[in-house]
């Protein structure tokens, strides 16, 4: 199974699936009827850590144009400039 060390990869992906699947009935039954989830590889970092977090909140289009807003507001994405923008920003 896999270490706290184990970078994640297609193969440390699908035993994690496999893994949960035979934890949850449920999920197996979604994974048996729909396949195995893609593994969607990101940039590492902060912009990332934000575009995800909207991407949860809202809309997939209305996150792609709040993070193309907050972009620009503070460029380059930071949490010191995040922090910096106020409410109206």
């Amino acid at each position: 199974m896999l270490t706290p060390q184990t970078i994640l990869n297609e193969k440390a992906f699908a035993q994690g699936v496999q893994f949960l699947a035979s934890q949850d009935e449920h999920l197996a039954a979604v994974v048996k009827t729909y396949g195995q989830p893609p593994l969607w590889v990101r940039e590492p970092g902060f912009p990332t850590l934000v575009y995800i977090i909207l991407e949860q909140q809202v809309s997939l289009a209305s996150a792609r144009a709040t993070f193309g807003r907050l972009k620009a507001a503070a460029n380059p994405l930071t949490p010191r400039r995040f922090l910096k923008l106020t409410d109206l920003e």
